[in-house]
């Protein structure tokens, strides 16, 4: 499994490349602190990047846009946006634009955690 993670903290993207990695079947764990990074990773991916974690506000654009961008790219990407800004409209907004996942970072880290050791291995 291959992931993406998107944020412009210094340090959630340590938190999140930390647990990642300690995940079975993880086989690779990238960061962006932004959108244009985050775009020319994923333009230069040659294998199938798995999943993307991305945060909703980054200095400079608007990640929500980048969901249709990066599904029509990686057929099957899965995204998950892990923000503090879990509003009602925030989670429609992303979810209307693809996302498959939406979690609040002070209250479901751990869930995204959760989930991505199910991805990995769908016996857990």
């Amino acid at each position: 499994m291959k992931i993406l993670v998107v944020d412009d903290s210094e340090l959630i993207r340590f938190r999140l490349v930390r647990q990642m990695e300690a995940i079975p079947g993880v086989e690779r764990v990238l960061t962006a602190s932004g959108c244009m990074v985050a775009k020319h990773l994923v333009a230069s991916m040659q294998a199938a990047l798995t999943v993307l974690v991305l945060d909703l506000h980054l200095p400079d654009g608007d990640p929500v846009r980048l969901i249709p961008l990066f599904k029509g790219e990686h057929q099957d990407l899965k995204v998950a946006v892990l923000t503090n800004d879990a509003t009602d409209y925030n989670r429609q907004r992303c979810l209307h634009a693809g996302a498959d996942w939406f979690f609040d970072k002070s209250t479901e880290f751990e869930q995204l955690l959760t989930l991505l050791r199910q991805l990995s291995d769908p016996s857990v």
